[in-house]
C-alpha cells in the first residue's frame, strides 16, 4: 500500500521523501531488501508535466489503485505561467529545466537554448497555449507504418474526451462544436484577436488564395490560414494539464500522492523466476548529494519525464545501447539501440521582423503604464492584449507549389509529409517584435514577427548522456538543417512570407525601408532588402544564421514494431521489459504537423485506458 500523509485542509503535496518512500543506502548496492520492503504503489507514474498529470488524474480515478506521481518541479509557477500573453517571462526562471543544445555544425556552431517546463503540469505550463490536433493523416501514417490502435479514428475519441470547449466569449467563431469536446477536464477557447495586424494578414492570405480556415480542429484539418484556439479557461487564465487534471478533487483522493521537487534517480529491474526482467520501482533523490529514498511499483513505472528526459533516465538505468552504456560506465540492462536516437524537433527560418505602424500590434503593452494598466485588467476581467495568445494564427501550406504560391525552384525537398492533404510548412506571426522567440524589442519599436517552420524535417538529432548520474546533464543535438531539404523548406517558406507581406492589406500597415546594403547584424535586415534583387545564396545564409527550432523535440523513444526500429511497442511498453511504459513526444513515432501538446494530451488518454483496461482483465 502507498503512504496517504495528507487530508482535506492540508497541503496535498509532499517534498520530504520518508513521507512517501522508504530510506536506501547507496553504500550498500547489493541490499536487495527494498524488494521487499520499500513503500508500494501500484502505479508510479514518472513525471507531473503534460502527460504525467493525465495518466496520474486517470488511474487514481479508480480507488482500489493507489498511484505515485513524481515530479522534480514545484507544484506551480509564478503568476507569469497563468498569464497567456507573458508565457516567456517563464523561461529561465525555476519553472524551466532551461537546457541547450550543443554547437549546431550546420549552423555556424550556434547553441541553442530549449524551454522545457519544470513544474506540475510541465510545458504544458511554460508553452505559448496553441491548442493543434495536428493532421488526421499523422496519425493514420502512424498505423500505417505498424502502430496499430493509434490511427486517427482510433485517437480521435481522446482528443474529445480531454476537451472542454467554450466559445461563449467568442460568438463569431465558426467552430464544428459537434467535432469537440464539451465535458472534459482541458479547458480550451477562442481568445480575442488582440492586434488589428492579425486580421490583416488573414486577409492578405485570401489574397493569395490561401483558403481561410474556421475551424483548424476538426476531423479533415484542411490546409489554410486561421484562428487558434488557446488553451485558456473561462478567466483567462492559462490552463496546464495540472490545472485541469489535479484539481483539488483529484487531489484530495486518498489513493493519490503526489511528490513535488523530488526527481527520479534511476528506475529499479528485478529478473523474474522465468528470466524476464520487470520494472520493479524508482529511486528518488531531491539533490546529488541528498538522502536518497526507493518506492516499489506493484503493476507499472509509466515514464512521462518528456522528449529530454524519459531517454535520459532509460540511459542512466541500464536501458540504451550496450556499446554506449559500457562507455559510460552503466550496466546495460537492456540492449535497445534505439533510446535517446531519431530527436526530431521543427526547425524554422527563426524570426522575420517587418516594422509596422504602432497602433496596428502589441508592442504597446511593453511601455510600463500600459504593461500595469493591462495587467491589472487582465488580473480584473481576464480579457485584454494579455489574454490573448501571442501567437494567435497561422498557415498551413505545402512546399510543392501550393497553389503556386510557394517558390520550387528553389531545391530539392523531400516530401515527408503525412499524406497528401497534410503540411510541411506553417508560417505563423506575433503582433510584437519578437527578436529571437523569446525577448521583446526595444523601446518604441513597432512590428510584426513571421516565421517559417519545416513541420517535418528530415535531420534527426539524439539524446546522450555523459555519465551515470542523472544530475550531469544529457547532451542534446537537434542537429539542425543537418538536411538539404529542410533547409530549402526554410528558405521556400521565407520567400512565401515575403510574398504576404507585400500583400494587401497586410501591405498598408508595414514600414518598408528598402536599402541596398542593410546592416546584417540588424534583426530587420531581411525586412530591408528588396525581395527580387534577394539571392537564393543569400536567403540560404540567412536562414542558417537566423533559423530557430520551434522546441518541439520528439521521437528518442519512438513507438514502433520492433526493438529493430523502435523503443516501445503500441502499447507503449518498452521491448523487453514488464512494468515499464513511457508516453510523451519521445514516443511519437514519426513528428507531427502542428503543435504537439493536444496529441500529448489525447496519448496520455488513452494509455490511461489502456493500462487500467488491462489491469482490471488481470483481476477477474
Amino acid at each position: 500500500m502507498g503512504l496517504w500523509p495528507f487530508a482535506r485542509g492540508q497541503s496535498p503535496y509532499v517534498s520530504n521523501g520518508r513521507q512517501f518512500a522508504s530510506p536506501y543506502d547507496p553504500s550498500n548496492p547489493n541490499d536487495n531488501s527494498w524488494t521487499a520492503s520499500a513503500v508500494e504503489y501500484d502505479y508510479v507514474v514518472v513525471g507531473g508535466g503534460t502527460a504525467g498529470c493525465v495518466v496520474a488524474s486517470r488511474l487514481s480515478e479508480d480507488l482500489n489503485s493507489t498511484v505515485l506521481l513524481i515530479e522534480s518541479g514545484k507544484s506551480a509557477g509564478n503568476l507569469f505561467t497563468r498569464i497567456p500573453l507573458a508565457f516567456t517571462k517563464s523561461f529561465k526562471t525555476e519553472s524551466d529545466w532551461a537546457y541547450h543544445t550543443v554547437p549546431q555544425k550546420a549552423m555556424n556552431g550556434k547553441e541553442f537554448y530549449w524551454a522545457r517546463g519544470k513544474v506540475l503540469g510541465g510545458t504544458s505550463a511554460i508553452n505559448a497555449l496553441i491548442y493543434d490536433r495536428c493532421s488526421s493523416e499523422d496519425f493514420d501514417s502512424w498505423a500505417k507504418a505498424g502502430c496499430t490502435g493509434w490511427s486517427w479514428a482510433e485517437l480521435e475519441p481522446y482528443f474529445r474526451k480531454a476537451e472542454h470547449f467554450n466559445e461563449n466569449q467568442v460568438p463569431t467563431a465558426k467552430l464544428k462544436l459537434n467535432e469537440k469536446g464539451r465535458s472534459g477536464p482541458w479547458k480550451i477557447k477562442r481568445t480575442d484577436i488582440g492586434a488589428p495586424i492579425t486580421e490583416s494578414i488573414l486577409d492578405s492570405c485570401k489574397e493569395l488564395e490561401i483558403p481561410h480556415v474556421e475551424d483548424t480542429n476538426t476531423a479533415d484539418k484542411p490546409r489554410g490560414v486561421g484562428h487558434f484556439p488557446g488553451i485558456v479557461d473561462e478567466a483567462g487564465k492559462r490552463c496546464s494539464t495540472a490545472a485541469a487534471y489535479l484539481t483539488p478533487d483529484v487531489l484530495a483522493r486518498p489513493n493519490l500522492t503526489v511528490a513535488i521537487k523530488n526527481t527520479t534517480e534511476k528506475i529499479l529491474f528485478v529478473e523474474k523466476d522465468d528470466g524476464s526482467l520487470k520494472a520493479a520501482g524508482i529511486q528518488i533523490s531531491a539533490g546529488p548529494d541528498a538522502p536518497k529514498f526507493r518506492v516499489r511499483a506493484k503493476k507499472e513505472v509509466v515514464l512521462c519525464a518528456g522528449t529530454v528526459s524519459s531517454p535520459h533516465l532509460l540511459l542512466v538505468s541500464g536501458v540504451g545501447a550496450k556499446a554506449e552504456l559500457e562507455a559510460a560506465g552503466v550496466e546495460c540492462i537492456k540492449d535497445l539501440p534505439h533510446v535517446g536516437k531519431h530527436l526530431s524537433d521543427h526547425i524554422s527560418s527563426g524570426p522575420i521582423i517587418f516594422r509596422a505602424k504602432p497602433e496596428v500590434t502589441l508592442d504597446y503593452i511593453n511601455a510600463p503604464l500600459h504593461a500595469a494598466f493591462n495587467l491589472i485588467k487582465w488580473l480584473w476581467s481576464g480579457s485584454g492584449p494579455f489574454g490573448t495568445l501571442a501567437v494567435p494564427s497561422a498557415a498551413f501550406v505545402r512546399s510543392d507549389n501550393e497553389r503556386r504560391l510557394v517558390d520550387t525552384s528553389i531545391g530539392p525537398v523531400k516530401d515527408l509529409s503525412s499524406g497528401p492533404n497534410s503540411p510541411d510548412i506553417e508560417v505563423l506571426w506575433s503582433p510584437l517584435v519578437v527578436p529571437d522567440f523569446f525577448t521583446v524589442g526595444k523601446p518604441g519599436e513597432s512590428g510584426i514577427t513571421i516565421a517559417a517552420i519545416t513541420l517535418k524535417p528530415d535531420s534527426e538529432g539524439s539524446i546522450t548522456f555523459k555519465s551515470a548520474s542523472i544530475w550531469d546533464r544529457p547532451l542534446l543535438d537537434g542537429n539542425y538543417f543537418s538536411s538539404e531539404s529542410d533547409i530549402n523548406i526554410a528558405m521556400r517558406g521565407v520567400r512565401l512570407i515575403l510574398k504576404l507581406v507585400r500583400t494587401q492589406p497586410l501591405k498598408s500597415y508595414i514600414d518598408f525601408r528598402i536599402q541596398d546594403n542593410p546592416d546584417k547584424s540588424s534583426y530587420f535586415w531581411l525586412a530591408d532588402n528588396d525581395p527580387d534583387k534577394l539571392t537564393n545564396e543569400e536567403l540560404r545564409a540567412f536562414v542558417l544564421r537566423n533559423g530557430h527550432p520551434a522546441c518541439h523535440p520528439a521521437g528518442t523513444c519512438r513507438m514502433g514494431s520492433s526493438p529493430d526500429n523502435s523503443v516501445v511497442d503500441p502499447e507503449l511498453k518498452v521491448h523487453g521489459i514488464q512494468g515499464l511504459r513511457v508516453v510523451d513526444a519521445s514516443v511519437f513515432p514519426t513528428q507531427v504537423s502542428g503543435h504537439p501538446a493536444a496529441p500529448i494530451v489525447a496519448m496520455a488518454e488513452k494509455l490511461a485506458d489502456m493500462v487500467k483496461a488491462e489491469h482490471s482483465s488481470s483481476r477477474e
